[in-house]
């Protein structure tokens, strides 16, 4: 059994840091929203979906219910959501071609009966923990505990390898935009469908064959950063992308017990662990960074391992457009990172957060706790959303200057 940092009550917390000063007055509760509110039109919907309202706001991410064409969905952050669009879209791609007459004649088996897909041919992604809460709050509570199962290096059986089912998934994901290892129920039956009958020989069609129809919105736009990511997805299976990580890792002096331990953490897909990895290798001489590694164990599920993917890439974001990492420090469950300038920055994936009585209290621990060579006494807080105008009024007359909506700034794949 792994063994973890004490609970992660105060992360989101200190992102919101306070002065003791402030009255309970002064503090505020997260209420959900209007979609209107909380998303821009060309993201609250799309030709076949949908947000409803009320987005819910659990005081660190939105929670998303989406109406589309191909069911419900729901998730949990606004760069899942980004991500569920490409999805959806992705599907009705695919379904173009499983319910196209030429698909269909392709699966009609010597005996003239049509091919029978087999259920859950691509390993499910590895059960998590249960009973527990869900999303990014439970990292926020005193229940924070560890996952004690492990993962195989690969997660393709030999046998589904051998079938190479998972190569023509790959290609055909990569063809259109979306995460092979994707939660998405609906994409992964869809991209099943084609894995079995290329696999058997019956669908020899390549993904870069096939054509990329709808509105010009849903062209894919992925970055020259994405892109290089889905190529690396497309090529490789997954015990190639852990002998990718592994190398990494010991690159940058990470100890091998630790590199093990996280590598063999169940709830990271090979896609998250590749972006989180590739994340803290461009750190150059960053110190600390087995301690980040150490804090991200204890992801429970999907959204709490997307939240230290998303900050290990604000942490290299930083790096590469403002200005040296020296070192990462954890303040209790927080990231710090300190800077060659002299102040500290503290990355943060959140939707929007507001000034709380816990946040109130918590702030003067970091006050008193962060120490570092060649710290200023200068915070910098970088969230992907935003605070609320009383939390930043209140953190900016205390000397903490929020940055938010640092997508537009750096690159972070979602």
């Amino acid at each position: 059994m792994v063994k973890y940092w004490r609970p992660l009550s105060i992360v989101c917390t200190i992102v919101l840091i306070a002065a003791s000063g402030a009255g309970a007055a002064d503090y505020e509760t997260q209420m959900n929203k209007p979609v209107s509110q909380a998303l821009p039109p060309t993201v609250a919907a799309g030709p076949d979906y949908k947000v409803n309202d009320p987005v819910v706001a659990d005081g660190y991410m939105y929670r998303f219910a989406v109406t589309s064409t191909y069911g419900p969905f729901e998730v949990t952050g606004t760069g899942a959501l980004r991500k569920l669009e490409q999805e959806i879209w992705a599907i009705g791609q695919l379904k173009n071609i499983t319910r196209s007459e030429a698909f269909g004649k392709a699966l009609v088996t010597q005996a003239g009966k049509p091919l029978v897909f087999a259920k859950d041919v691509i390993t499910k992604p590895v059960d998590t923990l249960s009973g527990i809460p869900k999303g990014v709050g439970r990292l926020f509570s005193n229940i924070a505990t560890s996952v004690t199962t492990t993962r195989k290096p690969s997660q393709e059986s030999r046998t589904k390898e051998a079938l190479q089912v998972g190569s023509f998934k790959r290609d055909y994901a990569a063809r259109f935009g979306v995460d092979p290892y994707s939660s998405n129920a609906v994409l992964q039956e869809e991209l099943d469908k084609i894995g079995n009958a290329a696999a058997f020989g019956m669908w020899t069609t390549s993904a870069a064959m096939m054509p990329i129809s709808g509105p010009a919105s849903s062209v894919i736009t992925a970055t020259s950063l994405g892109k290089s990511f889905n190529n690396i997805l497309a090529t490789e299976p997954p015990s190639r992308i852990r002998n990718i990580n592994e190398e990494k890792l010991k690159q940058m002096g990470i100890p091998d017990e630790v590199a093990q331990r996280y590598l063999d953490q169940p709830v990271y897909t090979p896609r998250q662990n590749l972006l989180l990895v590739d994340a803290l290798s461009r750190l150059g001489a960053a110190s600390g960074r087995d301690a980040y590694l150490n804090a991200a164990l204890v992801a429970a599920d999907e959204v709490e391992a997307n939240f230290f993917v998303n900050m290990a890439q604000i942490l290299r974001g930083y790096h590469e457009t403002q200005g040296p990492i020296t070192g990462i420090t954890m303040v209790g469950a927080l990231t710090v990172a300190q800077t060659k300038a002299g102040s500290a920055m503290i990355p943060f994936a959140l939707d929007y957060g507001v000034w709380t009585a816990n946040a109130d209290k918590l702030s003067q621990n970091m006050k008193a706790t962060y120490k570092a060579p060649g710290f200023n006494g200068n915070f910098e807080i970088w969230v992907t959303g935003a605070a609320s105008p009383t939390a930043k009024q209140e953190l900016q007359a205390r000397g903490f200057t929020v940055v938010e909506q640092v997508g537009g700034r750096i690159d972070i794949v979602d």
